[in-house]
């Protein structure tokens, strides 16, 4: 699942014109450059790519209101969001990283309930699989979404 990021409509100029010239143009232009640097598009054909193979989808989401929107009780409010890294829900009360609540609210809208991995890397490493009952080899589930664990 990737949010389908409008990187042209991010990245327009704000010079304004000569009669109403733009404010905060070279922060905005450094924003610009930082964000064309990423590469997103080249990360999604990457993936898309890695994902013909095994026949994999990739799932572009919108991204409106998913930093906003608590993933336990779905109220939207601007206010839940405190910091860049803090998500407060004015409603319920739900605490989160911001990120890993937008992440969520994200794997939500395309469909899938459960991560591959857990719970996003709450309580451990993205990259963990669950360990296998004592006594047992750890066999990998065949996997029909997401990228296919080797």
């Amino acid at each position: 699942m990737l949010e389908s990021l409008r990187t042209t409509n991010m990245t327009a100029s704000a010079k304004g014109t000569i009669e109403e010239p733009g404010k905060q143009v070279r922060q905005k232009s450094g924003l610009n450059r930082a964000i064309l640097d990423k590469g997103w598009h080249r990360l999604e054909l990457a993936l898309r790519n890695a994902a013909r193979k095994p026949g994999t989808r990739i799932v572009l989401v919108d991204p409106a209101y998913t930093s906003q929107t608590c993933y336990r009780c779905k109220v939207v409010d601007a206010n839940s969001r405190k910091s860049q890294a803090e998500f407060v829900c004015t409603s319920c009360g739900h605490t989160d990283h911001a990120d890993v609540n937008a992440a969520k609210n994200i794997l939500h809208a395309a469909g899938h309930a459960v991560p591959a991995c857990g719970d996003l890397g709450v309580t451990r490493s993205v990259k963990q699989e669950p360990a296998p009952p004592r006594g047992q080899a750890h066999q990998p589930a065949l996997s029909l979404v997401g990228i296919p664990r080797i």
